[in-house]
């Protein structure tokens, strides 16, 4: 599993449906921004249930324009920015092919207005789902960008538009990679021998990701896989994994997100024009991550001996529609890389040709007290501002908690009973969400990223020949 890996062609995808949103008039933005503040009958404060006063009224329905302002800015932006040139990067065919272009033909509004009306309005209505199509349109092609917007911004409104605009109804044309899983005779061979001693049957129950290789798809926090082999050579894999994400002016969060994963185990041998064949990789996959599927091939080029503890060496190639990736990770039977297999696994990376410097160290802190169960997202008044949650004593179990939802902040900008000052602190902060420039948000979240530090013995049991 290889978290993020369809993210790098969302560049494309952002800027088509911000276009599309941006030319739509049966989905105007404006009114999505005040629905809930604007009512017929006199609106109350919370504290006296005196009616607001004319300036009251007032500042209001300047807060009001000021949204609708700031939106139509930040989808100008967008849409400027899908017409700039952006770099192709390695795993990104889609920008290459593009050529830091966008293509009108590509897109069909009409099909968003009726296949995809549902999804596309729900977006429209949905904050974040805007704010995570204006945040990967301004990443212009870098991948690691799109994928710290899907941390903070990512949800399953923005998931399902994704999935009825590219796959289900083609609204967006961009597929350039065949579907479905890659056939045994066009598999890449593996960078060492698969290991001949592998059976599906060891890698049921729970199994931790504790290192990766490439750190835009493999080093997130706390990733547990759990799977259910079955006797047909095919298992179901849950994966657990969280993002840590920050906006600007409130504090950090990790994101607790999950997937389900279908996993077919290859047989030793495959049929041919001209015989049987060695089969190339150990199983083949297939998965759906922020609305896109993906198929990957595996292949276990390293597990552990007998009087070692549990873990499992997985190098990986996989693609979606749009792209293809490759990464690899180490599995073990606990939260971190247990001492006695260091150096093994150190070997295999060698022997496999990736430098063992090069991987991180996956943070699985929030397995320390495992109890079997799935990470959880950080408390909902982290995603307050401190300032904010002190001045007006906002907190899970706070007076305004039956008022507001305290894990949505936007909706203190909407709501008319929330007081005055804190509606506009709200609306300060998508003011910010906007025009937060993506990148920064990136560096910094990979930067909370580990690299590997090996122990010295570790690497003193390497002989010369293979360090």
């Amino acid at each position: 599993m290889a978290v993020a890996r369809a993210s790098s062609s969302r560049v494309v995808v952002a800027s088509c449906i911000a276009l599309v949103l941006a030319s739509t008039p049966a989905f105007a933005l404006a009114p999505a921004w005040h629905t809930h503040a604007v009512s017929s009958a006199p609106a109350r404060n919370v504290d006296g249930g005196k009616l607001r006063s004319s300036q009251q009224h007032a500042v209001e329905t300047i807060l009001r324009r000021v949204k609708t302002a700031v939106t139509s800015i930040a989808l100008g932006v967008t849409v400027l920015g899908s017409s700039l040139a952006f770099p192709a990067f390695a795993e990104d065919e889609l920008a290459a092919m593009a050529n830091g272009k966008f293509n009108p033909d590509l897109v069909s509004s009409e099909c968003f207005a009726t296949s995809c009306k549902e999804p596309t309005k729900a977006c429209v209505d949905d904050a974040d789902c805007k704010k995570g199509l204006m945040c990967t349109a301004r990443c212009l092609g870098d991948s690691g960008c799109i994928t710290s917007c899907f941390a903070r911004f990512g949800n399953e409104i923005l998931n399902d538009l994704l999935q009825c605009s590219i796959e289900d109804y083609k609204c967006i044309n961009i597929a350039i990679i065949p579907p479905g899983a890659q056939p045994e005779d066009e598999v890449s061979p593996p960078p060492k021998e698969l290991v001949s001693t592998f059976t599906p049957a060891s890698m049921e129950g729970s199994w931790y990701k504790v290192l990766g290789w490439n750190r835009q798809y493999d080093c997130f926090d706390c990733q547990k896989n759990n799977f259910a082999v079955s006797s047909d050579s095919t298992a179901g894999m849950d994966v657990d994994f969280s993002m840590v994400a920050k906006r600007p002016g409130r504090g950090e969060v990790s994101k607790a997100l999950g997937m389900h994963e279908a996993i077919t185990f290859d047989k030793s041998t495959y049929p041919s024009a001209t015989g049987p064949k060695k089969a190339l990789r150990t199983a083949h996959t297939q998965g759906r991550m922020f609305g896109l599927t993906f198929w990957e091939n595996w292949y276990v080029i390293g597990e552990n001996s007998p009087t070692e503890p549990p873990f499992k060496f997985i190098y990986y190639t996989g693609k979606t529609l749009q792209n293809t990736y490759s990464g690899a990770f180490v599995y073990a039977r606990e939260p971190e890389i247990p001492a006695a297999a260091m150096a093994s696994v150190r070997r295999v990376a060698k022997q496999a040709g990736l430098d063992p410097d090069k991987f991180c160290r996956i943070r699985n802190a929030c397995f320390a007290n495992d109890d079997g169960g799935s990470p959880q997202s950080s408390p909902a008044t982290l995603l307050v501002a401190p300032a904010l949650a002190e001045d007006h004593r906002i907190t899970a179990g706070g007076a305004l908690s039956a008022i507001v939802d305290v894990a949505d902040p936007r909706r203190f900008a909407t709501s008319v009973d929330a007081p005055l000052a804190l509606r506009a602190r709200a609306l300060w902060y998508d003011v910010l969400d906007y025009v937060d420039d993506p990148h920064d948000h990136a560096r910094w979240m990979f930067d909370q990223q580990q690299q590997m530090v090996w122990p010295q013995p570790a690497t003193a049991l390497l002989s010369s020949s293979e360090r």
